[in-house]
């Protein structure tokens, strides 16, 4: 399990996010559950935030512990943590006349869950109203027990399929980073793993609008087309998509198109659900085409990219391979 406690904070320090969202998010956070790796969290949120601080955010923080009359016999079992919470509170813009960390019996009874896909595998979820999403090796999923309010709303990192059940009343919503993806009834898929440059939505059936974030461009999406989103340059653009490549992590197949060795090999670190130890910088910026069979072992890609690439060697130890300049 990498991280997937930070992952999900991460989610909501990109987002502004409504009343009832944030409530959620503030008891999932008091929850016992995972205290250990929520402190540890939350501890590196205010540790970023106390190498830039301000006079307004001192001050947010001076209201938010006046408003919060800390009671250390609360779900977090110590002082400091409010203290972490606090800052993560702040980091999230989240106003503090607002509702925030109050008594337990305020919060809204509407817990978050949180589905983590570990590397190496695949994961089937049934949502609170029919809908099913698959996630992809090293995804994490985070979305209300129930459905509550306008919209039916889930957080995304990683990858996932998603087929959506119709309700035309309340549109269903799929946040990542700067992108947000909304279908009244439909299949498509989303690609938003943290380490990548790019997030890419693709419609599979159905329409759905594209929304790459406020002041970027927005699209409606036909069936077959895919928008593609640069987090470095904030640029967008959209194009026709290979279903047949889109879905293939779903059957196990392995494809690459127009992408870098470091992109290859992150994906076979979570596909394989090992550490490849190298040093990047002796392979180039090239993009590289690859198609592999389903279920073929890591021996046998590596093998196949020897060849194409060139200029590595490989060992593998347990859950670890070693590549090596082949000079």
């Amino acid at each position: 399990m990498k991280d997937y406690i930070s992952k999900i904070i991460r989610i909501f320090t990109d987002f502004d996010q409504k009343p009832e969202i944030t409530k959620e998010v503030h008891q999932w956070l008091l929850d016992s559950e995972h205290a250990d790796e929520k402190e540890t969290a939350l501890k590196s949120l205010w540790e970023r935030t106390e190498q830039m601080p301000d006079a307004s955010t001192w001050d947010s923080l001076a209201a938010v512990y006046k408003k919060m009359e800390i009671d250390k016999k609360t779900s977090f079992r110590y002082l400091r943590l409010w203290r972490y919470a606090a800052a993560a509170v702040i980091l999230l813009a989240v106003s503090v006349s607002g509702t925030f960390f109050l008594t337990k019996n305020r919060y809204s009874e509407v817990a978050m869950v949180q589905q983590f896909t570990p590397d190496g595998n695949m994961k089937t979820v049934e949502l609170p109203d029919g809908s099913f999403v698959q996630t992809n090796s090293g995804t994490l999923l985070l979305y209300p027990k129930a459905f509550k309010g306008d919209t039916r709303t889930v957080y995304l990192i990683g990858e996932a399929n998603f087929k959506v059940k119709k309700n035309p009343d309340k549109p269903f919503i799929v946040k990542s980073t700067t992108m947000s993806v909304t279908a009244l009834g439909t299949e498509f898929n989303v690609a938003a793993y943290p380490e990548s440059n790019e997030i890419v939505a693709t419609l599979i059936h159905g329409k759905v609008f594209v929304d790459c974030g406020e002041g970027k461009r927005n699209y409606i999406l036909s069936p077959g087309q895919e928008v593609t989103f640069s987090r470095n340059t904030g640029m967008s653009f959209m194009k026709n998509a290979n279903l047949a490549d889109v879905t293939a992590w779903q059957k196990g197949e392995f494809v690459f198109r127009g992408v870098t060795i470091k992109g290859i090999l992150s994906t076979l670190e979570r596909r394989f659900n090992m550490t490849i130890q190298c040093n990047v910088s002796f392979f180039n910026n090239d993009k590289y085409n690859f198609r592999f069979r389903k279920n073929a072992d890591i021996t046998e890609i590596l093998e196949v990219m020897k060849e194409v690439v060139g200029g590595f060697k490989y060992k593998i130890d347990g859950n670890v391979c070693y590549l090596k300049s082949a000079k």
